[in-house]
């Protein structure tokens, strides 16, 4: 497995706290890291159709620059956002790691590794020292 240079950190808004706790680790790991717009969190302002499009668009551009996802699923939680960013990665080869493993059972045969976010150091070494492979579903 590559090493990955580049992860975008995919989050309901609800966890933009842990987002944010997991972008400083692989950022401390010397990747860059793309991330939600945590100014757009959905709990504190209104986000209309048009900007929702704008975000979608400009977020799926972010995946496609990267050499992984890592999805903050707290409690498995993900949400139809996220299950659509999961679902473009996996179509643009992307590695595909969860904090958690997802309560959804069709995202679980999409997940190559689960990386609590407390251990992202330790797990991006595991992950990228040995071929990571997706569950059969």
């Amino acid at each position: 497995m590559p090493e990955i240079a580049a992860v975008t950190i995919c989050s309901s808004s609800k966890f933009y706290g842990t987002a944010q706790l997991a972008e400083a680790a692989f950022r401390d790991l010397g990747i860059t890291v793309y991330t939600p717009r945590y100014d757009f969190n959905e709990q504190h302002v209104r986000v209309d159709e048009p900007d929702k499009i704008r975000l979608t668009r400009d977020f799926l551009a972010k995946i496609a620059t990267s050499d992984a996802i890592f999805v903050v699923a707290n409690g498995g939680y993900a949400g139809v956002s996220v299950c659509i960013e999961v679902g473009y990665a996996v179509g643009q080869g992307k590695l595909v790691l969860f904090s958690e493993q997802p309560a959804e059972f069709a995202l679980r045969a999409l997940v190559d590794a689960v990386v609590p976010v407390e251990n992202i150091a330790a797990g991006m070494r595991s992950v990228t020292g040995s071929e990571a492979t997706r569950s059969a579903p």
